[in-house]
């Protein structure tokens, strides 16, 4: 289980947590914790689409941006600072005067400093220690609340340009505030004669596909699918340019399950290699069995990945040609052709 979710079902197993309202939970994960809610109205924020398909499939109702209000706010902490803070935020602005914030937070995702960053925004709070995280809660008391702090977490996490470029992104997004390095190389060799239905796996917020676009006007059709939904809102502003002259498709979507469309001519992507923290490269073999079973006889896929991984020996048993075109930064650049 998670360490986050294991903290806070202690936690409430320990202490008392009334809520005049509603539950709403930030960033909601699956967890024993959950059961301890029971008999409330929950409501759980995610933008992941795993998680957000594994808490359906328990039976919790899920939404990607809340706006109700609530007497109770759980927010889990995520690897991106900013995004924790903009949730607390969130969680303050819908919370009803009296009600109750609680964050849980791994000792390395930061939760010292976003437990005194907490208790700055609400006035104080109360702490518990456990399985290497913290958990703590306050209330939401209007005339003791630090109205700059809220204002100004609120905007960081928002939609917001990305420097030296005309493109927006949010914390949450993978490399939210600056191009990737490893897309960068492969932007540089997307051949400029690809035609027809096409898809960018793990679209991110577009940038991969607004590359591709400004530099053909053959496609017809172009589908991004992306498992984070912060990342698809961003590429919908990022691509409106283009909407006017191909058929544009955002499909928020775990790619590892399989892509609902076939008889592709082309894919592009930069797979992700990471679950949390750890190294994961079954993530990437995914992604590309599912581009390949996806793809028609002859269409092709160019992706980018670690120097490391071990993509080749997989790629050989579904391909009738393969080569790589770049080497550079500990990166490589693959064409692949059905």
């Amino acid at each position: 289980m998670n360490p986050q979710a294991s903290a806070l079902d202690k936690f409430l197993e320990q202490h008392a947590v009334e809520s005049e309202g509603d539950v709403l939970i930030f960033r909601a994960i699956p967890g024993d914790y959950l059961r301890r809610l029971h008999g409330h109205s929950m409501l759980c924020q995610q933008t992941y689409k795993p998680e957000a398909d594994a808490l359906v499939k328990l039976g919790f109702k899920v939404v990607a941006d809340p706006d109700a209000p609530c007497g109770l706010c759980i927010v889990f902490a995520t690897k991106h600072k900013e995004e924790t803070l903009y949730h607390m935020a969130r969680a303050v602005s819908l919370l009803s005067e009296g009600g109750t914030l609680v964050v849980a937070a791994a000792n390395d995702l930061g939760a010292p400093s976003l437990e005194k960053r907490c208790a700055e925004l609400l006035g104080g709070v109360r702490a518990f220690s456990k399985h290497k995280c913290r958990v703590f809660c306050g209330t939401k008391e209007t005339a003791r609340l630090g109205q700059a702090l809220l204002a100004s977490w609120l905007s960081a996490g928002e939609l917001q340009p990305i420097p030296g470029t005309d493109l927006v992104s949010r914390p949450g997004v993978f490399s939210w505030n600056r191009i990737d390095p490893g897309s960068r190389l492969l932007a540089e060799y997307l051949p400029d004669d690809l035609t027809g239905r096409g898809a960018d796996l793990g679209a991110g917020y577009g940038y991969l596909s607004r590359m591709l676009l400004a530099r053909t006007r053959s496609v017809a059709e172009l589908h991004l699918f992306e498992a984070e939904w912060k990342a698809l809102e961003a590429a919908r502003r990022n691509l409106a340019a283009f909407a006017h002259g191909v058929q544009l498709h955002f499909h928020w979507h775990d790619v590892t399950a399989g892509l609902p469309i076939d008889r592709l001519d082309f894919v592009v992507m930069n797979p992700p290699f990471h679950s949390g923290r750890e190294a994961e490269p079954g993530l990437g073999q995914a992604f590309i069995r599912a581009a390949l079973a996806s793809l028609k006889p002859g269409g092709r896929l160019y992706v980018v990945a670690n120097r490391h991984l071990p993509y080749e020996k997989l790629v050989r048993t579904y391909a009738e040609h393969e080569k790589t075109l770049a080497e550079a930064g500990g990166y490589k650049v693959m064409e692949v052709r059905k």
